[in-house]
């Protein structure tokens, strides 16, 4: 994958560009949506985003329902 930078006056972090940092990157979100090994067991990218996105909005109920105890 070649990052191609769409805004020229923000900069970007040298570890979108480098393969082996991706790697690495794509392996801790996998891991942080099913646990250790993730790719190795087989679960799609498609898959790890869905996860991802129920993390996501469950937090976000979360902390809504958690500031209306606190009112």
């Amino acid at each position: 994958m070649k990052y191609k930078q769409r805004f020229k006056d923000m900069p970007v972090d040298d570890s979108w560009i480098h393969s082996k940092k991706r790697e690495f990157f794509i392996q801790e979100i996998s891991d942080l949506a099913f646990g250790e090994n993730t790719i190795e067991r087989g679960y799609s990218m498609e898959e790890v985003i869905e996860r991802l996105k129920v993390f996501s909005d469950f937090s976000l109920k979360w902390e809504e329902h958690s500031g209306e105890e606190s009112c």
